[in-house]
């Protein structure tokens, strides 16, 4: 009689990528409970509105500090699935971050093998949703990491130019992708030959350039070349330079920086507890390591440090703590392991999980009296048409979005980035003398059908800064307005008949 040969089945990867999926998913199904999760949400579809009436952006169609590549994916969104339609917008937010998954994975399966993978991949797509309302944003940091991913991957496989290319279509998100070149002399010299070395860097750097070309084509062909090296260029030392100042680190640290460091720290001690091995990990392994290093730098370099900003950090944090924990699983602790490591992520992400779905992802910090924007967006959209245009004096741009109304400035906001009510005089990017005569012409152009001042309720800690101190806007209101309500403290103004 034969011996029965006993086999073990093994789920097939479909059926582990579904395990995976489920818990990124949940992480960021409070993203589908909100209409917007933060103001860049709103900047962002505010000035995609006015781009897909024809206005060119950095221009007439709208002015914001950011790369051109996020208001194009919310431009494309809105065109395909009406204006301001955000659940759109959260969704492809999502499809991004699952595909950044998969490049994860197939980034540490070679190096670590399956299970590893799995863990990259579920440990970033746990990571972007286990924080406060705006780390669930649609931001440019979760768009950014898709192609700088991939630019990673492919200077793994030595595919010099096509790495150079992501890595600028990256930066076409945010700046600080930038930072990624610091990793290319260090790539050549691990996995290049002598011989090929200079062959590899000039194929980096002709990919940099057709990216560069590329984009700059584009920014020509949509008229936006000039605005975009005045509004995204040229302000950055002074953008960044206004963030470093110890009172705004500190407040922000507090709000972003520390709880992320403390809520994963499982995952913290387990990928710098890998990178202490740096004598025995091989050149790819130390290569995620300088990864998670220059990314830490990026994400720190503006001083903002919002919770979304440490996104960059997240890809290669996935991976060295995904390392630790699967060679730690191969161990006779792996019942402790296990438990560590899955309490570890999961209360975090649970308990944030029940937060932002409760939450006002406007107003969630702040301290009462809380503001009623929904209030005034509902007012705005009863008294005017589909058609009118609205202007918001403040940081607002939310208004515009909740009342679906366009706006009627190419500016969005005021005072973006600078520390309201600080006593610092507000000469900031957006309050620039060059931005009066602008707004000025935006404002005679398309004339307001409502003027809402939301400095008169202090929102956002603007009442430091009402109209009357702006002659661009007093004189408007004086000469053709006159205020109809105040709701929740935010006065609104009409057009005077006649």
């Amino acid at each position: 009689m034969s011996a029965a040969v006993m086999t073990r089945r093994v789920p097939n990867l479909t059926a582990l990528g579904a395990l995976v999926a489920i818990p990124v998913l949940l992480a960021h199904l409070p993203s589908f409970f909100h209409r917007l999760l933060d103001g860049d949400e709103a900047v962002y579809g505010s000035i995609a509105a006015l781009m897909n009436l024809g206005g060119a952006l950095y221009a007439d169609g709208g002015v914001d500090n950011k790369p051109p590549g996020i208001f194009w994916v919310y431009s494309v969104t809105f065109r395909m699935f009406g204006i301001y339609q955000m659940t759109a917008i959260h969704a492809v937010a999502l499809l991004v971050i699952a595909a950044t998954c998969v490049l994860l994975f197939v980034i540490g399966r070679p190096v670590a093998g399956t299970r590893a993978a799995l863990l990259a991949a579920l440990f970033y797509g746990v990571l972007t949703g286990a924080g406060n309302p705006r780390l669930l944003a649609a931001n440019t940091e979760a768009f950014m990491m898709l192609p700088l991913t991939a630019s990673f991957l492919l200077m793994l496989r030595r595919r010099w130019l096509w790495s150079g290319l992501l890595l600028t279509a990256a930066g076409a998100f945010r700046q600080s992708a930038a930072i990624d070149v610091l990793l290319v002399p260090m790539a050549v010299y691990y996995l290049e030959p002598r011989e090929s070395r200079r062959r590899a860097l000039a194929l980096f750097a002709g990919g940099v350039v057709a990216g560069l070309l590329a984009g700059a084509g584009l920014l020509a062909l949509t008229g936006s070349l000039t605005g975009f090296w005045q509004w995204t260029i040229g302000i950055l030392g002074g953008y960044a330079g206004a963030n470093w100042t110890a009172d705004l680190i500190w407040s922000r640290a507090k709000d972003s920086l520390i709880p992320f460091l403390l809520d994963m720290a499982v995952l913290w001690v387990a990928a710098i507890a890998w990178a202490a091995r740096w004598v025995r990990l091989d050149s790819v392994q130390r290569l995620i390591v300088a990864w998670l290093v220059v990314s830490a730098v990026g994400s720190l370099a503006g001083g903002h440090l919002s919770w979304h900003y440490f996104i960059q950090v997240m890809g290669p944090l996935a991976l060295l703590s995904a390392f630790a924990i699967d060679s730690a699983l191969r161990t006779r602790y792996v019942k402790q392991v296990a438990a560590i490591a899955a309490i570890g992520v999961a209360v975090p992400a649970l308990a944030w999980g029940a937060y932002d779905i409760s939450a006002d992802p406007l107003t969630y910090d702040w301290s009462p009296p809380i503001a009623q924007h929904q209030l005034v967006a509902d007012y705005v959209r009863a008294h005017t048409k589909s058609t009118d245009r609205v202007f918001v004096w403040g940081d607002w741009p939310a208004l515009y979005v909740e009342s679906d109304r366009v706006m009627a400035s190419r500016f969005p906001g005021f005072l973006r980035g600078f520390a309201r009510g600080s006593g610092l005089p507000p000469n900031n990017w957006d309050t620039a003398p060059e931005v009066w005569p602008e707004l000025q012409a935006d404002l005679e152009r398309d004339r307001p059908a409502l003027i809402v001042d939301t400095s008169s309720a202090g929102w956002s800690d603007f009442a430091m800064y009402p109209m009357q101190n702006y002659p661009v806007l007093q004189g408007l209101v004086d000469a053709s307005y006159h205020q109809i309500a105040v709701v929740d403290g935010v006065a609104i103004y009409a057009r005077t008949s006649g």
